[in-house]
Protein backbone atom coordinates (compact mmCIF):
# COMPACT_ATOMS: atom_id res chain seq x y z
CA UNK A 1 0.00 0.00 0.00
CA UNK A 2 1.49 3.30 -1.31
CA UNK A 3 2.44 5.91 1.88
CA UNK A 4 0.17 8.81 1.69
CA UNK A 5 1.10 12.40 3.11
CA UNK A 6 -1.57 13.19 5.85
CA UNK A 7 -3.48 16.70 4.63
CA UNK A 8 -3.03 19.65 6.61
CA UNK A 9 -5.79 21.25 8.09
CA UNK A 10 -6.20 25.23 8.45
CA UNK A 11 -5.58 26.01 11.91
CA UNK A 12 -8.38 26.91 14.06
CA UNK A 13 -8.61 29.82 16.60
CA UNK A 14 -10.51 30.05 20.26
CA UNK A 15 -13.11 32.27 20.14
CA UNK A 16 -14.87 32.69 23.29
CA UNK A 17 -17.36 35.35 24.70
CA UNK A 18 -20.40 35.75 27.09
CA UNK A 19 -23.98 35.57 26.07
CA UNK A 20 -25.95 38.71 27.49
CA UNK A 21 -29.75 39.20 26.74
CA UNK A 22 -31.51 42.98 26.59
CA UNK A 23 -30.85 43.28 30.31
CA UNK A 24 -27.10 42.46 30.60
CA UNK A 25 -28.16 39.21 32.18
CA UNK A 26 -26.01 36.04 31.28
CA UNK A 27 -27.80 33.39 29.25
CA UNK A 28 -27.41 30.23 30.67
CA UNK A 29 -28.07 27.17 28.24
CA UNK A 30 -28.06 29.10 25.42
CA UNK A 31 -26.51 28.10 22.19
CA UNK A 32 -24.04 29.85 20.25
CA UNK A 33 -23.82 28.96 16.14
CA UNK A 34 -20.83 29.44 13.80
CA UNK A 35 -21.50 28.25 10.44
CA UNK A 36 -18.80 29.06 8.14
CA UNK A 37 -19.83 30.70 4.74
CA UNK A 38 -18.24 30.81 1.38
CA UNK A 39 -15.96 28.44 0.35
CA UNK A 40 -11.76 29.00 -0.13
CA UNK A 41 -8.75 26.63 -0.58
CA UNK A 42 -6.36 26.23 2.30
CA UNK A 43 -2.77 23.92 2.59
CA UNK A 44 -2.43 20.78 0.43
CA UNK A 45 -5.47 21.99 -1.79
CA UNK A 46 -7.78 20.85 0.83
CA UNK A 47 -11.01 23.05 -0.24
CA UNK A 48 -13.97 23.54 2.69
CA UNK A 49 -17.24 24.96 1.92
CA UNK A 50 -19.27 24.21 4.76
CA UNK A 51 -19.19 23.84 8.59
CA UNK A 52 -21.41 23.82 11.26
CA UNK A 53 -19.77 25.00 15.40
CA UNK A 54 -21.90 24.72 18.29
CA UNK A 55 -21.57 25.71 21.55
CA UNK A 56 -23.27 26.05 24.58
CA UNK A 57 -23.39 28.65 27.52
CA UNK A 58 -22.78 27.37 31.02
CA UNK A 59 -24.06 29.28 33.69
CA UNK A 60 -22.51 32.43 33.97
CA UNK A 61 -23.50 32.94 29.69
CA UNK A 62 -20.02 31.93 29.35
CA UNK A 63 -18.91 29.88 25.65
CA UNK A 64 -16.06 28.58 23.52
CA UNK A 65 -15.75 27.91 20.16
CA UNK A 66 -13.35 26.60 17.61
CA UNK A 67 -13.23 28.09 14.57
CA UNK A 68 -11.48 27.50 10.82
CA UNK A 69 -8.67 30.50 10.50
CA UNK A 70 -10.36 31.85 7.53
CA UNK A 71 -6.74 34.14 6.81
CA UNK A 72 -5.07 31.02 5.97
CA UNK A 73 -7.48 30.81 2.79
CA UNK A 74 -6.03 31.83 -0.57
CA UNK A 75 -8.35 33.91 -1.79
CA UNK A 76 -9.62 34.72 1.62
CA UNK A 77 -13.29 34.17 0.51
CA UNK A 78 -15.06 32.08 3.71
CA UNK A 79 -16.50 33.92 6.85
CA UNK A 80 -18.65 33.14 10.05
CA UNK A 81 -22.01 34.10 10.47
CA UNK A 82 -22.30 33.49 14.11
CA UNK A 83 -25.71 34.21 16.13
CA UNK A 84 -26.25 33.49 19.75
CA UNK A 85 -30.03 31.72 21.28
CA UNK A 86 -31.41 31.98 24.76
CA UNK A 87 -33.05 28.73 26.19
CA UNK A 88 -35.98 29.12 24.54
CA UNK A 89 -34.12 29.13 20.76
CA UNK A 90 -34.99 32.75 21.06
CA UNK A 91 -32.28 34.69 18.34
CA UNK A 92 -30.24 36.69 21.21
CA UNK A 93 -27.44 38.36 18.83
CA UNK A 94 -25.87 37.86 14.84
CA UNK A 95 -22.94 38.75 13.52
CA UNK A 96 -22.44 38.20 9.69
CA UNK A 97 -19.24 37.97 7.84
CA UNK A 98 -16.79 37.38 10.50
CA UNK A 99 -13.29 36.58 9.24
CA UNK A 100 -10.70 35.02 11.46
CA UNK A 101 -6.96 36.11 10.69
CA UNK A 102 -5.09 33.99 13.05
CA UNK A 103 -5.42 31.11 15.20
CA UNK A 104 -4.28 33.38 18.70
CA UNK A 105 -7.65 33.00 21.05
CA UNK A 106 -9.67 36.15 21.05
CA UNK A 107 -13.06 37.19 22.09
CA UNK A 108 -15.84 37.35 19.85
CA UNK A 109 -15.85 40.71 20.48
CA UNK A 110 -12.64 41.37 19.25
CA UNK A 111 -13.27 39.93 16.04
CA UNK A 112 -16.27 41.40 15.52
CA UNK A 113 -14.53 45.17 15.75
CA UNK A 114 -11.18 43.88 13.19
CA UNK A 115 -13.24 41.38 10.71
CA UNK A 116 -13.70 43.42 7.95
CA UNK A 117 -9.71 45.60 8.09
CA UNK A 118 -8.08 42.17 8.36
CA UNK A 119 -10.85 40.23 5.31
CA UNK A 120 -9.35 43.66 3.25
CA UNK A 121 -5.69 43.17 4.10
CA UNK A 122 -6.07 39.34 3.68
CA UNK A 123 -7.08 39.91 -0.02
CA UNK A 124 -5.34 43.03 -0.88
CA UNK A 125 -1.63 41.28 0.72
CA UNK A 126 -0.17 44.33 1.13
CA UNK A 127 -2.50 46.08 4.13
CA UNK A 128 -1.33 44.73 7.57
CA UNK A 129 -3.67 42.75 9.81
CA UNK A 130 -4.58 44.33 13.03
CA UNK A 131 -4.05 41.37 15.88
CA UNK A 132 -4.51 41.42 19.61
CA UNK A 133 -1.98 39.72 21.63
CA UNK A 134 -0.95 39.58 25.44
CA UNK A 135 2.29 39.29 24.38
CA UNK A 136 4.92 39.50 21.54
CA UNK A 137 6.35 36.33 22.34
CA UNK A 138 2.67 35.12 21.91
CA UNK A 139 2.59 36.36 18.30
CA UNK A 140 6.17 34.86 17.65
CA UNK A 141 4.93 31.57 18.65
CA UNK A 142 2.68 31.57 15.46
CA UNK A 143 4.22 29.46 12.67
CA UNK A 144 5.91 31.55 9.80
CA UNK A 145 2.84 31.04 7.78
CA UNK A 146 0.85 32.20 10.07
CA UNK A 147 2.99 35.90 10.30
CA UNK A 148 3.09 38.60 7.67
CA UNK A 149 5.64 41.48 7.78
CA UNK A 150 2.91 43.91 7.11
CA UNK A 151 0.94 42.80 10.72
CA UNK A 152 0.28 45.26 12.97
CA UNK A 153 0.14 43.93 16.56
CA UNK A 154 -1.84 45.57 19.47
CA UNK A 155 0.00 44.37 22.61
CA UNK A 156 -3.17 44.12 25.67
CA UNK A 157 0.00 42.96 28.64
CA UNK A 158 -1.64 41.02 31.43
Amino acid sequence: MPETTPTIMPSRATITGTLLDAQLSPVSGGKVVAVLTGSDHFDGGVRIVSQKIEATTNERGEYQLELIVNGEGENAATAWDVTGYNAFVEPVFQSKGLFVATADPATMSEIERTSEINRKAARDGVLGRLIYVESLEEYQALPASQRRDSDTLLVLGA
